[in-house]
């Protein structure tokens, strides 16, 4: 059995964070994980669709994984369908397991699935149960465990039941599939589906759902990076490197992980869980709680993170960073604050697409884009998106997104008059009297 690894999508609702393929979670990249955890269930060769854009970051992850081989998707508008095509032209095998790294789950559901595939006719499809709407595919089938439809993205409450459909497939007869998706026509973003569906009706394919209830994360929003990250720091187990640094005052405690040539300084204090990734520095009375802190990035003196994930070469300096997602190579100024509760405690909405979105959560606070600098005092809204190789300068409040490439400074005039007043250092010493 081969594998088609579709990783082309270009993560548009997740903006400003670049693409999550490249994300870093406790030191490998998302791409990475997916690849050992199909390495993991004996798929030996893998074929992963890249884009333009990711192509060459791809090769040279994956360099050191054996018979893994990345091509290109030209026309991301053909969407999953483009991806299948694009990985079919490298594949050989009859039976072919499609995945997707839009969904994160338990590597052993890989091995599950490939079981199944085997007392299956045509094949299997994983299915989860939702208790709540969730805007992807949705499948119906019968008493047999057969599927009958594939419906994408029905409108809410019209949802045709409770299971959503996993983009884990297996096709035991996948030229048959590929024939169907070769004529499939469809004005929506569904081409894929759209073939599916006439493989199973038309086709008379007998479709298996797998149905699966361990652990699901979608990476469709930015908050959900948040949640992939939490899935990781539960994972992990507590370890410290021998090259770390770490100061006799310093407070560690829970499931902590730190890496090669870390240092923590005096009277730092780390709580678990929380990873603390290669040559980071936590300085003097700097608090990371419940967070993953990227390779390189400096948490300075006094800044508290708390449950926000950092990417590499985030720098701060007495800041306050919470439940927030940064991306590389971002600076925070001294006093900046990313606020991350609304005054009502109501949960926060974020722009995705033109459209004002629920988070679920009501502590949520930005999402900032790499190659960002931010001046000393500035403070940004719950749920403010601040775009790529932005510049905000000093005292800005940040109330509204702000798009890639942009400065913001804050217009201000100085009213500046003749100062008469004499001090009296008689009332200073006075005063100091009260602290001797």
């Amino acid at each position: 059995m081969q594998v088609i690894l579709l990783a082309a999508g270009r993560s548009t609702r997740l903006d400003p964070i670049s693409d999550k393929n490249l994300l870093e979670f406790s030191g490998k990249t998302l791409l990475e994980h997916q690849i050992s955890a199909l390495k993991k269930a004996n798929m030996r060769d893998i074929v992963v669709v890249a884009n333009a854009f990711n192509l060459d970051r791809f090769k040279k992850i994956l360099k050191g994984f054996k018979n893994v081989l990345v091509v290109t998707q030209e026309k991301l508008e053909e969407g999953m369908a483009g991806g299948v095509l694009a990985g079919a032209k490298k594949v050989s095998h009859k039976n072919i397991m499609v995945v997707s790294t839009n969904d994160l789950f338990e590597p052993e559901l890989f091995e599950k699935a490939i079981q199944a595939s085997k007392n299956a006719e045509a094949g299997v499809i994983v299915g989860t149960k939702v208790d709540k709407y969730f805007p992807g595919g949705y499948l119906k089938f019968g008493k047999d465990g057969l599927i009958t439809d594939i419906v994408e993205k029905p409108a809410e409450g019209k949802e045709p039941g409770k299971y959503v459909n996993l983009v884990l497939h297996i096709y035991n007869d996948f030229p048959k599939f590929l024939d169907f998706l070769k004529k499939a026509a469809s004005k929506k973003d569904d081409l894929y589906e759209v073939a599916l569906d006439q493989y199973i009706k038309k086709g008379k394919a007998k479709m298996e759902i797998l149905k699966y209830h361990g652990y699901w994360q979608p990476i469709k929003f930015p908050w959900h990076v948040l949640r992939v990250m939490e899935h990781f720091l539960e994972d992990q187990e507590s370890r410290v490197d021998k090259t770390a640094s770490i100061s006799k005052t310093a407070i560690i405690t829970g499931n902590v992980v730190i890496g090669p040539k870390v240092k923590v300084l005096d009277y730092a204090i780390i709580r678990g869980p929380a990873y603390l990734g290669e040559g980071s520095v936590i300085a003097d009375r700097a608090s990371v709680r419940a967070s993953m802190v990227g390779s390189h990035c400096v948490v300075g003196y006094a800044t508290e993170v708390t449950r926000s994930y950092l990417n590499n070469d985030v720098w701060s300096h007495t800041n306050y960073i919470g439940d927030s997602v940064v991306d590389s190579n971002v600076s925070f100024g001294s006093g900046t604050v990313l606020g991350n509760l609304r005054f009502d405690e109501g949960n926060i909405q974020v722009n995705i697409k033109n459209n004002r979105v629920d988070s679920g959560t009501n502590k949520f606070g930005a999402i900032i884009g790499s190659g960002t600098r931010f001046g000393i005092n500035v403070s940004t809204n719950p749920g403010v998106k601040i775009g790529r190789n932005v510049f905000i300068g000093g005292n800005v409040l940040v109330e509204k997104d702000i798009p890639d490439d942009k400065i913001v400074l804050l217009k201000q005039e100085l009213k500046i008059t003749v100062n008469s007043t004499t001090i009296d250092m008689g009332a200073r010493k006075e005063m100091k009297k009260g602290l001797e």
